[in-house]
């Protein structure tokens, strides 16, 4: 039998772009790292930093695909485009707290 998955309760008083634009925050942080650790790594005197470097380049370039995802998120729902989820009226506030 398969496990429920269980979900950390969001923080009381954030909206999902809060929320959404903290993820963002973060992930730009570590793009910016892997961008630097990026350049060590080119002009190390290590034989393999080479291919480490590009490593590094590939982890900094799905971190900017993520963060553009999130953006987009962020665009559509300020747009309306997401309908409220099955359980909920279409009126009904989110508060983020759960009954």
């Amino acid at each position: 039998m398969a496990e429920k998955e269980t979900y950390e309760a969001l923080p009381a008083g954030s909206s999902l772009e809060e929320l959404i634009e903290a993820e963002r925050v973060n992930l730009m942080q570590v793009q910016g790292m892997a961008r630097v650790l990026y350049d060590v790594l080119l002009y190390s005197d290590d034989d393999d930093g080479t291919m480490h470097a590009d490593v590094a380049k590939v982890i900094a370039r799905l971190i900017e695909e993520s963060v553009d995802a999130l953006e987009k998120i962020v665009r559509r729902f300020k747009a309306g485009e997401f309908s409220p989820p099955p359980n909920k009226a279409p009126g009904d506030a989110d508060s983020g707290s759960s009954k």
